[in-house]
């Protein structure tokens, strides 16, 4: 084999390397499917990565877009009245992936990815 025949087999093979990997990258997806089972996975998946308890969640979560953002309520002192710098904490952004072919919620604060096993979603 020529060096210039080594050379073009070297290129490809590294072409072929290089889309996989991008085929492999997560891609913001929304959900194909919504029900309860989908709510309280999504939920427990939430609660799992940020820790309290569980969120409520809109019966079309993730239907319109990929990213979820969860503001934290105001916190009222005994007069009713929000206690100073309550309001300051930031929201907490989420966002429903696609990865191969499994959908996982992604927690950016964190740099985690969690499983969603029994949750249908496609690439927006």
């Amino acid at each position: 084999m020529s060096k210039k025949h080594v050379l073009t087999v070297a290129m490809l093979t590294s072409l072929v390397a290089c889309k996989s990997t991008q085929a492999e990258q997560p891609q913001n997806a929304t959900l194909t499917r919504v029900n309860p089972g989908v709510i309280t996975q999504l939920q427990q998946a939430i609660q799992s990565a940020k820790g309290g308890s569980l969120v409520t969640l809109a019966d079309d979560v993730f239907t319109k877009s990929a990213e979820l953002l969860i503001d934290h309520g105001t916190s009222k002192g005994p007069d009713g009245m929000p206690i100073m710098g309550a309001h300051s904490i930031p929201s907490e952004k989420f966002i429903l992936q696609k990865a191969a072919d499994q959908c996982v919620l992604y927690y950016p604060k964190k740099e985690l990815r969690i499983p969603l096993p029994n949750v249908e979603c496609e690439v927006k």
